[in-house]
């Protein structure tokens, strides 16, 4: 419940940057995975048809693309109706990010800038930004790129060590210093990630005989531990699995292409961990050891569970190699 100005205020100028960012992260998405075109354009916005330069008035979030009616006012050719959706969904991830601090206390606020929160703000804003940019490029280019994974294993641990509010502690550290222990779970979730997805490459490669995984992805799911504890890296990648296993099944049914970008679920099971760890952490720990106990057939289920979402990813890596 909003209580402030100062929180409606704090809400506003978070939507309002997550959509000025999303804007950037179409120039990143577009420009990345195509440096040689990016060197011959320079650094100013152009039309990615006939590269005319966009004036400042033409390219305001959302707004330019809306008054435009998603067409180029250079050539009439018709606007990505990725761009206004970058834009919007960075601005729905900030205002979450500021509507849901991981920390009561870091509850970001521009009557203080220069604060603890603000700089937990930064932090996550730069994760979920990161994992826009590279769900778009992956789904458009099929690549993860270097500059965008290798950062995330870079930037948690020290965000981490800096801020420990930003993560679980580590269970049995209890006697390290704080930034320590947060530093260590950082790790420990950035290796977690890392090892976990490796594990799954490789045994898809030895049972395929064929590449089934990218290892961007391996990259990818180091960078989301790092910044999300090795509770998160675990949660992050069956809830990767899950989505893709759906999502993928469902595109085999109505398109022709058996590849299925593993990057953008990955992506979506991170965004959702980042925002209901704590409910996903009650779900494990109490209401499901609950439920367990109160139905006999539940190891079954459990079993018949797994074995069906496990085989769903297998065929799917099957069908991405063929």
């Amino acid at each position: 419940m909003i209580s402030s100005s100062t929180e409606v205020v704090s809400l506003v100028g978070a939507t309002v940057l997550g959509a000025v960012v999303g804007s950037f992260l179409n120039v990143v998405i577009h420009r990345l995975p195509q440096r040689d075109d990016q060197k011959a354009r320079g650094p100013r916005s152009a039309c990615p048809h006939c590269g005319a330069p966009i004036p400042a008035k033409l390219n305001l979030p959302l707004l330019s693309w809306l008054w435009l009616r998603g067409r180029a006012r250079c050539c009439g050719a018709r606007i990505s109706a990725r761009y206004p959706t970058v834009e919007a969904l960075t601005a729905a991830l900030f205002w979450l990010l500021a509507s849901h601090p991981p920390r009561p206390w870091l509850s970001p606020s521009f009557a203080d800038l220069w604060s603890a929160a603000t700089f937990a703000f930064v932090v996550r804003a730069v994760f979920v930004a990161d994992l826009v940019a590279n769900t778009f490029i992956d789904l458009e280019f099929r690549i993860l790129p270097d500059k965008l994974t290798k950062p995330l294993m870079v930037i948690g641990p020290l965000a981490a060590a800096l801020q420990p509010g930003l993560l679980e502690p580590f269970p049995g550290l209890d006697d390290v210093a704080p930034q320590a222990r947060a530093l260590l779970t950082s790790l420990f979730g950035m290796a977690t990630g890392f090892g976990l997805t490796w594990a799954v490459r490789a045994g898809a490669r030895l049972w395929l005989k064929k590449e089934a995984m990218g290892f961007g992805d391996v990259k990818l799911m180091a960078g989301i531990g790092a910044f999300l504890g090795w509770q998160g890296a675990l949660m992050t990648f069956f809830l990767g699995c899950l989505l893709g296993a759906v999502a993928g099944s469902a595109r085999l049914l109505f398109v022709r292409d058996p590849y299925v970008a593993f990057g953008p679920y990955l992506a979506a099971g991170a965004v959702i961990t980042l925002f209901l760890h704590g409910d996903l952490i009650e779900l494990l720990t109490v209401t499901w050891p609950r439920w367990q106990a109160e139905h006999v057939s539940s190891p079954w289920l459990i079993a018949g569970f797994a074995l069906l979402a496990a085989g769903a990813v297998l065929i799917l890596l099957r069908r991405r190699t063929t």
